[in-house]
């Protein structure tokens, strides 16, 4: 919970709008343009992660657990290395990457994923609205 308002998401917002609205009428220059649509892009990340970032590491841990809980370092709720762990399981022949509820937590963790990096894929649009 943010100690302080405006929290980080706002933050973006209102600096967004001000580089979109104030901002990007005056450039002239084509590349600085584009290099201020990259910071606008890069902003709505930031935002999106600040919002939905916890719950996406939650979702992801616990997806991941799934296959790892005989791991004891998957276990702990700090760990961070859920994907480096499912990997080594993998190449180690623990796990088989060709199961149909091992790729359908993927799947679900890299549509989370997508609404933080992109809600504007293709892909991630089709699998919201469907």
């Amino acid at each position: 919970m943010p100690i302080n308002q405006p929290n980080v998401s706002q933050l973006c917002d209102a600096l967004q709008e001000f580089l979109t609205t104030e901002v990007a009428p005056a450039v002239d220059d084509d590349a600085i343009k584009y290099k201020l649509k990259i910071a606008l892009n890069v902003l709505g990340i930031i935002a999106r992660e600040s919002e939905l970032g916890e719950g996406f590491r939650r979702l992801e841990q616990s997806e991941l657990n799934e296959f790892l809980g005989d791991d004891p370092e998957c276990l702990k709720p700090e760990s961070r290395d859920v994907n480096l762990r499912l990997l080594e399981h993998i190449r180690s022949g623990d796990i088989a990457l060709r199961q149909d509820d091992l790729l359908a937590a993927l799947e679900r963790i890299t549509v989370a994923k997508m609404a933080i990096d992109n809600p504007r894929y293709a892909s991630y649009l089709k699998r919201v609205d469907a």
